[in-house]
Formats: structure tokens, sequence, C-alpha cells
């Protein structure tokens, strides 16, 4: 079952997540990784990141994502950051 990861930063912007994306793999290849979609709107930045399981985004925020962090001289989440998690019930890709 797919899980589905959306993040929303208040405040971030796309380079943000370019400078994070930059250190670690590359979304080819992050193991458990099926898609990825990140934009800015009035608010900040979303992320949108669909999952083959919970396990494998929790692996790559644990062995990619928070080095990344702290690699940039971040202490963690950035401020104002809010998450919405479910597994998807019904998948669809193209």
């Amino acid at each position: 079952m797919a899980h589905i990861h959306v993040s929303k930063s208040k405040g971030q912007t796309i380079e943000n997540f370019r400078m994070v994306s930059a250190k670690h793999n590359p979304p080819q290849d992050i193991d458990g990784l099926l898609a990825w979609a990140a934009g800015t709107d009035e608010d900040g930045l979303n992320v949108v990141t669909v999952w083959e399981s919970k396990a494998h985004q929790e692996r790559w925020a644990a062995e990619q994502l928070f080095p990344a962090f702290a690699e940039l001289g971040l202490s963690g989440i950035p401020a104002g950051t809010e998450f919405t998690e479910y597994d998807a019930e019904e998948f669809y890709i193209r």
C-alpha cells in the first residue's frame, strides 16, 4: 500500500528545497520513492511524496534528509512545518 507524505513549510522557498535536495540522493536513487512534487504558494513550500511504504519514508528521512539538514547547519524540521500522512487506499500512477 502506498504511503503519502505531505509537508507544508511556512516561509520556506523552492530554493531552500533545492539546497537540501542537493545534499541527498537524487529522487531516482531513493529507495521506495514512487513520486515527488514540490512547489510554493503564498504561504511557503509544499512537498508531496509517495512511497512504497511508511517504513521507506522514515528510513530515508533518518538516513538522508536529517543528515542533509545537519550538513546545512539546520537543527531539524523548519519551524512552521505541518505534516499530513496517510496510506493510500486507492493509487494510480501512469
